[in-house]
């Protein structure tokens, strides 16, 4: 791990302010002496993570996250901590001395590398090839300076082009495999090939600006070729928790008090460059809790803005149903037949566009207008189908002002009286809270499970564990004497074992890169757990501390067949001639740990 003087570290967390950094990615609300929001790793619609600005630390009461602002860089935006400390740095103008450092990176720094490389390279390739990919751009209405500042690019027809740039400058193909740019031909295992040819270009970015995937616009006229193809999903690329164009749009966002979304990137980069820049894509991906809780952040109204067609109004109804059931202010705005969002704001301009986003009509209304418009009047069965969806869509909702009023708009559309559908609503939650109390009983007696096996597992756990998060820390200055000083035999646990062998036969490489894959491919989830739950505690005295690790596991060790020698003696019948070799082996251990105590004690 590249090591930055302690000093320079201290002064860059006494520079910053944890409130304000985490504010930019959590909408933070004083509460007392703290602030309070939602947690940003794991979901939830009750705030239960904390930042208290007096100590500089943060703690969410749901998923036990906790840690400085450099734990929470490093978990967010999935950087080591090297890379935190350099960021926040260089926001504070602190000078890192560059003598001290080492060039290692963790995989997810080197994969948002490789993403920059790829798209650097496209974007050179649209420059070469302006002649061929100019005439669609300006028909499409897009300025130079949208091109430039949401660096489109270009891949041409060839099937190798990234490839060739990849081996020409030396860099990891595996990286590239990972990211799903480069892909193994099925039929010939040895044959590789680039994922997007003959494509314009779009750059995903995730809130902090780094590349995390791309997606590709077919510049063919062949109907048989999807005309949209995104990045597979990756260490850095979920789906579900990107939005095209937030990191541009995030503080527009804020400053006008609500988020636009469209469904295509050339829809956000039209309504960009006309001046609504409070807007985010979602580029062909289904809507999901965890798009309604990054939205969130920034505001609690959305519009959705979508085609007059059959998949754009099914769209609407779909993701407008995830966001309202997590309690967003939903407007649905559906554009004149013919129209999407890129074309109105081409042909009409952005006044006519802000215009129209005043006939966009609560997300409720709009459903229960549209399925009402939909069904046979008279046909009882459908009428009681449709008021079933419509108190499904209700019944999450977490907030029972607004629940109320909803159905109040529903007895009346529907001629029920509202005490029926009250009635009907708590008889489902009451349903759904079941359902939850067994979800939550389950999950219990899972996390029962997992911490019986922790409190069955050796004394040693901690040690083991900690000898590991020391061999991580100060690779280059302690793998001679851990690796000199213990054997895989010394690990009563069999996750920490794995991940000794592991890092000890790979320690030539990147120690980023083999700590990661140790616990990917050698550590059960306890051990992840644990590793990843102790991995930011300080240490005071890192070489006494090892020292002291050391002698716990050899002794565990020891007493562990101590233990074992005992209970063989037990089952002995009296008089047994294995007696006396039992009872010299235990001997013989006794003295080693005495010697052991006395050589490492601390």
């Amino acid at each position: 791990m590249p090591q930055i003087p302690e000093h320079i570290i201290d002064r860059v967390r006494d520079s910053v302010d944890i409130v304000d950094v985490i504010s930019r990615y959590v909408n933070l609300k004083k509460s007392g002496r703290n602030y309070k929001g939602l947690c940003p790793f794991h979901t939830e619609k009750t705030p239960s993570f904390n930042v208290n600005p007096d100590r500089q630390i943060f703690h969410c009461f749901g998923c036990h996250v906790g840690g400085n602002v450099f734990t929470f860089l490093m978990k967010y935006e999935k950087i080591s901590f090297t890379e935190a400390v350099r960021k926040l740095a260089e926001e504070a103008g602190i000078e890192i001395p560059r003598q001290r450092m080492r060039t290692q990176l963790s995989e997810y720094d080197r994969m948002y590398r490789a993403n920059q490389f790829a798209a650097d390279f496209y974007q050179k390739l649209l420059q070469e090839h302006r002649e061929q990919i100019l005439p669609y751009l300006k028909e499409r209405g897009l300025s130079e300076e949208t091109i430039r500042g949401f660096k489109l690019g270009f891949v041409p027809e060839a099937w190798d082009s990234l490839q060739k740039e990849i081996e020409r400058k030396n860099m990891d193909m595996v990286l590239f495999r990972k990211l799903g740019l480069i892909l193994q031909s099925e039929k010939d295992p040895s044959r590789l090939y680039d994922r997007f040819r003959n494509r314009l270009m779009f750059p995903i970015h995730n809130l902090s600006g780094k590349i995390v995937a791309f997606g590709g616009r077919t510049m063919s006229d062949d109907p048989e070729i999807p005309k949209y193809i995104n990045s597979p999903e990756s260490p850095i690329y979920k789906k579900s928790e990107i939005l095209y164009g937030l990191f541009y749009a995030k503080e527009w966002i804020r400053q006008e008090g609500y988020a636009i979304f469209v469904e295509g990137y050339m829809d956000f980069l039209q309504l960009f460059q006309n001046g609504i820049k409070n807007v985010v894509a979602t580029s062909g991906t289904a809507l999901t809790e965890e798009h309604a809780r990054l939205v969130r952040r920034y505001t609690q109204d959305v519009v959705l803005c979508y085609d007059a067609d059959t998949a754009g109004i099914n769209a609407a109804l779909r993701g407008g149903q995830v966001l309202f059931q997590n309690n967003l202010n939903v407007r649905v705005l559906i554009l004149p037949e013919g129209e999407d969002p890129d074309s109105f704001v081409r042909s009409k301009g952005a006044s006519q566009f802000y215009a129209l986003m005043k006939q966009a009509r609560d997300y409720f209304r709009f459903k229960m207008d549209y399925l009402n418009a939909h069904m046979d009047a008279d046909d009882v069965n459908q009428r009681t189908r449709v008021v079933n969806e419509l108190l499904d869509t209700l019944v999450p909702h977490p907030d029972p002002l607004k629940q109320n009023f909803y159905v109040n708009q529903l007895a009346e559309a529907f001629g029920i009286q509202e005490t029926t559908l009250l009635n009907e609503i708590k008889k489902r939650q009451k349903q759904l809270a079941r359902r939850e109390k067994m979800r939550l009983e389950h999950q219990q007696v899972s996390q029962r499970v997992l911490e019986s096996r922790i409190s069955g597992l050796t004394g040693a756990w901690s040690a083991e564990r900690d000898l590991i998060i020391l061999l991580y820390i100060y690779f280059d200055k302690m793998k001679s004497f851990i690796f000199d000083a213990l054997e895989p035999e010394d690990f009563l646990n069999e996750g920490f074992r794995k991940m000794f062998v592991y890092m000890r036969d790979n320690q030539s490489g990147d120690i980023e890169t083999v700590f990661q894959e140790a616990l990917a491919t050698e550590a059960d989830e306890i051990t992840v757990s644990q590793i990843t739950e102790h991995l930011f505690n300080e240490i005071a005295d890192p070489e006494r501390y090892l020292n002291d690790c050391i002698r716990k596991i050899k002794v565990a060790r020891h007493q562990a067949r101590i233990n074992e020698l005992r209970q063989q003696l037990k089952e002995l019948p009296p008089d047994n001639p294995q007696q006396m070799e039992i009872l010299r082996e235990i001997s013989h251990l006794s003295r080693q740990i005495s010697s052991i105590q006395k050589i490492l004690s601390p």
